[in-house]
């Protein structure tokens, strides 16, 4: 049998190297799994954000927390309690991811946790609990706030609770003595005074049957926020998604965009119209020149689904010489990733220039008729245009309302007397 250790040996090590492969297989394949199911639930929890289905959003937020804990995803789950109306619940919540964002340091999540904070601080409840353990210690004593039992600690402490319903109940010696139901309003300050438990030797030996007289116990909803604010987690994954689903913005689901360019404008126009010279006559005009512009851009749109809007973008702008363009109509826009956004536009308008243009044409005057042609000061316009407009931006910074872009937004124009081009450049601010 001696013989046969060598080859033993010689295949242990690949069937443990084998096992170890598979096994590292296996966890990866499950990590996998993990990480699959908790970005699926959050894709879900936002489009029901958007939905403004918020009673559906929050359990699968607080799923994919609970599975892959992140700074984005925290936000959105403070910001789907705050539109349920648990406006402690989202205080808390975006205490906690205060706390991330500072530790991360991402200074606009920061800025944007923190603004909430101070939006919502004046509508949160406070509940207060006054205890007195009386001759029992404070060790036999259990106080219970809708279900779950409140630190020590926290007794005779302010607590932020969510508006409503809430049962405080106190226990002896795991038997329930006294409770009571308060109902809160936002904003407003409760206290509750926990009486102690009556001294052990003045209750009879055999209480007769029915005699006992206490409060039916009702069934408690536990709320487990109604507690000190504890640590918070360290962020997760996901720190490169926006915090824009979060954002209550401007108004539900509507996008608003503000921002002004300059850039440059080359147009080819020409009409057929009276000649400027002494006389009578048609003469045809033909017009090639560029020019400087500065202008303003916008767009107003819906949030048709979480990475799309949908909504209508407008162009104005005056150049040097002297003339104008006018542009309007539906656009779509969409981020690309966390720091660019690009976009396209069905634009209708009309642009209008003033320049050198060159003449000629049959004109008639005192001495019959003439054709000549000549260099002339002119201003002409495209007419009614059709045309396609681009949005290419990059952001270069958050605030709690919105975004600032470095923003290019050409456009082309085609009408029926020419073409006109424009390439402007400039900055746009973008609340959602």
């Amino acid at each position: 049998m001696k013989p046969l250790r060598p080859f033993r040996r010689t295949l242990r090590a690949p069937l443990a190297g084998a096992l170890l492969g598979a096994s590292a297989l296996l966890w990866g394949r499950q990590a996998a799994a993990v990480e699959s199911a908790a970005e699926q639930l959050f894709r879900e929890g936002r489009a029901l954000l958007v939905e403004q289905r918020f009673a559906e959003a929050c359990p699968k937020l607080e799923e994919s927390q609970r599975l892959e804990p992140s700074l984005g995803t925290k936000l959105n789950l403070a910001f789907c309690h705050e539109r349920l109306g648990q406006v402690a619940t989202a205080w808390v919540g975006f205490q906690e991811a205060l706390i991330t964002a500072r530790t991360a340091g991402d200074a606009a999540r920061e800025a944007f946790a923190k603004a909430r904070i101070d939006a919502l601080a004046p509508r949160v409840p406070w509940l207060r609990v006054r205890a007195s353990a009386g001759d029992a210690g404070a060790d036999q004593v259990t106080i219970l706030l809708d279900g779950a039992a409140l630190d020590p600690v926290a007794w005779d402490k302010e607590l932020p609770v969510d508006p409503g319903e809430h049962v405080v109940a106190a226990a002896h010696q795991g038997e329930v003595f006294w409770e009571t139901t308060v109902a809160l309003k936002e904003s407003e300050r409760v206290d509750v005074a926990v009486p102690a438990p009556a001294p052990a030797e003045a209750a009879p030996a055999e209480a007769a049957p029915g005699a006992a007289s206490r409060p039916a116990r009702s069934p408690a909803v536990r709320l487990p926020r109604a507690r000190l604010l504890p640590e918070a987690p360290r962020d997760g994954v996901r720190d490169e998604r926006s915090v824009r689903a979060a954002a209550p913005g401007v108004l539900d689901r509507l996008v608003f965009e503000a921002g002004g360019f300059i850039g440059y404008l080359w147009m080819e126009a020409d009409e057929m119209d009276v000649c400027s010279s002494s006389g009578y006559g048609d003469c045809y005009y033909a017009l090639a020149e560029g020019s400087f512009l500065a202008g303003a851009t916008g767009f107003i749109g819906y949030t048709a689904t979480e990475r799309l809007d949908l909504g209508v973008r407008a162009h104005l702008s005056l150049h040097s010489s002297a003339g104008l363009l006018i542009a309007l109509g539906p656009s779509v826009s969409y981020p690309l990733g966390d720091r660019f956004r690009v976009g396209s536009s069905l634009l209708f308008g009309t642009a209008t220039q003033s320049g050198t243009a060159y003449t000629e044409g049959y004109s008639w005057n005192e001495n019959g008729y003439e054709y000549g042609g000549d260099m002339v000061e002119a201003s002409l316009s495209l007419g009614f245009a059709l045309g396609l407009g681009a949005e290419i931006g990059m952001k270069l910074t958050d605030s709690p309302s919105g975004s600032l872009f470095l923003q290019a937004t050409p456009l082309f124009l085609v009408g029926a007397d020419g073409l006109a081009a424009s390439l402007p450049l400039g900055v746009a601010y973008r609340w959602n």
